[in-house]
């Protein structure tokens, strides 16, 4: 199949055409103009972090979230953020509450990080048997009629030979 040739593509220069003079210009005006990009973005997140540890000046706000339980010592522009983004949540703004779900870890993103082997053991006893002593989470119940005992310790590892 054809490539389909566009009417703006006719004074575009591939890289492979290009000296490796002008492809080395150009790949370093774009890690420049990427890293620029780079620092406005950590300049705005530091400016955020300043704003939101800021105090809440509106007395009626600070009255409000007081009401709530918030100790005064918490009362910040992020706390007053958090709340509007709450108070839209609970009005049913939908942009509001995706952004409530992700941020509280609610949205059902799994987390790779965290081992679950409770979970991998029940996914895996789908397919195959699994015995129980397999999952140190479960344990099994003992019969009524069943004496407990304590598990004994290893030999050599009694309180006498540490």
């Amino acid at each position: 199949m054809a490539k389909k040739e566009r009417p703006q593509n006719k004074n575009l220069i591939p890289m492979s055409e290009r000296t490796p003079e002008e492809r080395h210009a150009i790949q370093s005006a774009g890690g420049k103009a990427s890293q620029q990009k780079r620092r406005e973005r950590q300049r705005l997140n530091d400016l955020l972090l300043i704003y939101s540890g800021l105090p809440i000046k509106d007395g009626r706000v600070k009255k409000r979230l007081m009401r709530l339980g918030i100790p005064e010592e918490e009362l910040t522009q992020k706390m007053h953020i958090v709340d509007a983004l709450i108070r839209m949540a609970q009005a049913g703004n939908v942009a509001a509450i995706s952004l409530y779900l992700e941020a509280s870890g609610e949205l059902g993103i799994k987390d790779d990080s965290k081992e679950n082997n409770l979970f991998d053991m029940i996914k895996a006893s789908s397919s195959e048997e699994v015995s129980v002593d397999d999952i140190p989470e479960i344990f099994e119940t003992p019969e009524s009629d069943d004496d407990l005992v304590e598990p004994s310790e290893p030999e050599g590892l009694s309180g006498d030979n540490l």
